[in-house]
């Protein structure tokens, strides 16, 4: 006899054996997207580079302009630094940090943010280029949209660092 758990269909078990299901390729799929946003949006930066003028703004309407090489220092440095930091903070040997359950939630925050540097990216892109984009309103959208899909997640985190105690 088979007994069916929670787990995908190739891990059935005979009744009485324990199962073991490792979350672990479930959790390398979140680092994985993150990766492949940090790709697509490199990859177009690549493809438009010769495009670029040699001066591009880095900020929209405000006064910031760089050279179009920094284009790859920014976003998709910003980015694969914010992914080590989110590949390094959960294996700091912190006793009150307990991080076991709250992970995919933690995981999936990082998703957001970086999906929200690749966006920025696309407008700073498109900006360079000469198209009429207005980042302010773009990154706008894209902060709200953010507030929409981290405010749903960390409502339900569960708080993983203890409170101090002063007295």
């Amino acid at each position: 006899m088979f007994k069916f758990t929670e787990s995908p269909p190739e891990v059935a078990t005979q009744i009485g054996e324990p199962t073991r299901v490792s979350a672990i390729p479930i959790l390398r799929r979140y680092y994985v997207a993150a990766a492949a946003l940090i790709l697509l949006s490199a990859l177009p930066t690549l493809l438009l580079y010769p495009q670029l003028p040699s001066v591009v703004p880095l900020q929209g309407d405000s006064n910031t302009f760089g050279p179009k090489w920094s284009l790859f220092l920014y976003t998709p440095g910003l980015m694969i630094g914010i992914l080590l930091m989110f590949i390094a903070v959960p294996r700091i040997p912190v006793r009150r940090l307990q991080m076991n359950s709250s992970q995919p939630s933690y995981l999936y925050v990082m998703i957001v943010i970086v999906a929200l540097l690749s966006y920025s990216q696309i407008l700073v892109l498109l900006s360079g280029l000469g198209w009429n984009v207005n980042q302010k309103w773009g990154m706008a959208g894209g902060i709200c949209l953010l507030m929409l899909l981290l405010g749903n997640v960390l409502r339900k985190m569960r708080r993983t660092l203890k409170a101090a105690r002063t007295t």
